[in-house]
């Protein structure tokens, strides 16, 4: 198969062979433009609910339907790549940004569908807390790699929905200094 090389980016032809590259259904105009926005507004939405009422929002928020899961997971990756290859949302290219949009987004249908958050603990004395975050349906991790919690490297923090075998648990928290304190978020 012959790809045609991609014509300089601003110019007419550019413009337009990147456009059928990612528009690719009618729909897809709107929808990345809700997904840009929803990515430019993820920070303030973060700051003025607590996370689980957010999560519950997110979660019941109106999505577009999919053929299947592969389908809509393949679709706002596309559409979500764009905004965030921008320099002024550029920071927002993290595994929370990616897993929350999918959260919100992504038409799991039936089926078992969760997002993770976890911690990665330190592998020096005082270095920074790594976290990380993903989303699952029917145990599957989508668009994060299994490596962090098939090596152990991960410890659970957070679930959304929580795990029916344990619906009012309280989600602790480690100190720097190793003591447990409550984070004062509970799962419903």
């Amino acid at each position: 198969m012959v790809v045609p090389e991609l014509r300089p980016i601003w110019t007419p032809a550019g413009i337009l062979q990147r456009s059928r590259r990612l528009l690719r259904q009618p729909g897809d105009i709107v929808f990345t433009l809700r997904i840009g926005l929803f990515v430019w507004r993820l920070p303030r939405l973060l700051q003025s609910q607590p996370l689980p009422d957010l999560l519950d929002d997110l979660r019941n928020a109106s999505r577009p339907a999919a053929r299947d899961i592969d389908t809509g997971l393949e679709r706002i990756i596309r559409l979500r790549k764009p905004w965030l290859r921008k320099r002024r949302l550029g920071s927002h290219n993290t595994c929370y940004v990616r897993a929350l949009s999918l959260y919100r987004f992504l038409d799991a249908g039936d089926h078992d569908f969760r997002i993770y958050f976890v911690a990665e603990p330190a592998r020096t004395p005082g270095e920074r807390l790594r976290g990380h975050a993903w989303v699952t349906v029917d145990n599957r991790i989508l668009e994060e790699p299994e490596r962090l919690r098939d090596e152990g490297l991960t410890h659970e923090v957070y679930s959304h929905p929580a795990p029916a075998s344990d619906p009012d648990r309280d989600i602790q928290t480690t100190t720097a200094t190793g003591a447990k304190t409550n984070a004062g978020i509970r799962t419903r």
